[in-house]
């Protein structure tokens, strides 16, 4: 493979940037030369995705438009590759190399191991269910970026009725703390100035260790590290535990910014689903979580047009979001995926989910824009992502409570923290200056806080 050019594309997930960032990191040691996925290349690698149809289509035409192009090799790896092998093999027309979660982490060996160019598809898919070890897929490069995603699991063992994940990624496995802290310690070389934990089950981690651990652990022994800013992927409601709070408040490493899978705000529908809370433990976590960090960002995942919900579950989950200071919502329309119990019970009108999930759209544009006003006269730690205007010296980055600001610079700020003053908001981007003191007032000192025996 030496000399080759490789182009690769990933679809959904942190864990699958993660993989991927990996493979390629190896690939390219091995003598592969990268290039976009928009060039010609000899080699095209596609990381998929299942968790909705729309994005099993995605995959799809991507293997396609790779194949077009005539390569020696096209590799498709990842979960919709582990659930949905045969349906790609019928619906490509042209050879490609199926691999299954079971041996993502070997593609680069396998490559050394087939005959180029690749006449007849070749299936590598083994049962992920007998998966027990977590991957460390590690990796000190991530092009683009300069927050570094730090995958400590994977797998989930929720089964939830909805959710083809078990499926596509097996029981769930956690890194060793050794393990994780020693990535940790490598991004931090590598200058990463975010290091943000993921996992396909995050709050998971640690429980199938021996002995078990919990991720409040994992954070404690992260601190020691020391690095400079900290943030987690998204949690069940039921995992942001008082202990955990604690910690973030006395500690000041974890970004004030908490993403929580809700899915609806409907106890009967979140029974149906399989979920293990119900609609008051997300308002009491999320109003915990203001009273000791007022500047936190708060996400919510929701789930639109599940099968057996009513106009008035739907009004339920509508009023929990608008009347809580939740600052921005990602919403799912309903997608029935193959092999869940969800994907065999009468589903909703399709025109019926598409108008609720824009009423749910258009309240998170509404949330996000009161979210990021509160902004303005702040004084915010940004991590400067990229120069995406050279002649105006117009700069893009984020603020540790997860909000993106718009400032002018110098060259050579890319991948630094600096204090950035809010000023405005235009239509839904927020502008700042960049101030040239070394000092920056936190958002934490601007704002108080309640006292903590409250809680």
């Amino acid at each position: 493979m030496k000399g080759l050019r490789l182009a690769a594309a990933t679809l959904g997930c942190k864990v699958n940037q993660v993989e991927t960032a990996s493979l390629l990191e190896k690939l390219e040691e091995k003598g592969s030369r990268l290039v976009s996925f928009k060039e010609p290349a000899e080699i095209y690698l596609i990381n998929t995705c299942a968790v909705t149809a729309r994005a099993a289509y995605e995959s799809r035409q991507l293997i396609r438009r790779a194949l077009k192009r005539k390569p020696l090799l096209v590799i498709a790896t990842g979960c919709y590759v582990q659930v949905g092998a045969q349906e790609i093999l019928e619906r490509i027309d042209g050879p490609v190399l199926l691999v299954g979660q079971d041996r993502k982490a070997r593609i680069p060996e396998i490559m050394n191991q087939i005959s180029l160019p690749l006449e007849e598809s070749l299936l590598l898919v083994g049962d992920v269910q007998r998966l027990r070890r977590c991957e460390p897929f590690r990796y000190r490069r991530f092009p683009g970026h300069h927050r570094a995603f730090l995958r400590v699991q994977d797998g989930c063992d929720a089964f939830c009725s909805y959710c083809i994940v078990p499926l596509a990624r097996g029981p769930a496995r956690s890194l060793s703390l050794e393990e994780v802290l020693e990535q940790a310690c490598l991004l931090k070389e590598a200058g990463f100035a975010e290091i943000v934990l993921t996992g396909v089950h995050l709050g998971l981690w640690g429980k199938d260790l021996s002995p078990p651990r919990e991720l409040l652990e994992l954070l404690q022994a992260l601190e020691a590290i020391k690095p400079p800013r900290l943030r987690l992927s998204s949690l069940h409601p039921s995992e942001i535990s008082p202990g955990l709070l604690d910690w973030a408040e006395k500690s000041g490493l974890l970004c004030p910014h908490f993403h929580l899978s809700l899915q609806s705000g409907d106890d009967n529908v979140l029974k149906q689903m399989g979920r293990p809370y119900q609609a008051a433990l997300f308002e009491e976590v999320v109003s915990k979580i203001k009273r000791r960090f007022p500047e936190a960002a708060i996400g919510a995942d929701v789930i639109v047009g599940f099968p057996g919900e009513s106009e008035e579950a739907f009004k339920r989950t509508y009023e929990l979001l608008r009347r809580l200071p939740v600052s921005y919502l990602h919403v799912f329309p309903f997608s029935p995926r193959p092999g869940t119990k969800a994907a065999q019970w009468a589903q909703l009108p399709p025109h019926q989910i598409a108008r609720r999930a824009k009423a749910l759209q258009e309240l998170g544009r509404a949330k996000k824009k009161a979210f990021y006003s509160e902004q303005i006269g702040r004084t915010l730690h940004v991590l400067v992502e990229r120069r995406y205007d050279p002649e105006r010296g117009l700069y893009q980055g984020l603020t540790e409570n997860y909000v993106t600001v718009h400032f002018t610079g110098p060259p050579g700020l890319e991948g630094s923290i600096r204090p950035v003053r809010v000023e405005r908001l235009v239509n839904e981007t927020l502008y700042g200056t960049l101030l040239k003191s070394h000092k920056i007032s936190s958002l934490l000192d601007e704002t108080p806080r309640m006292d903590q025996s409250l809680f």
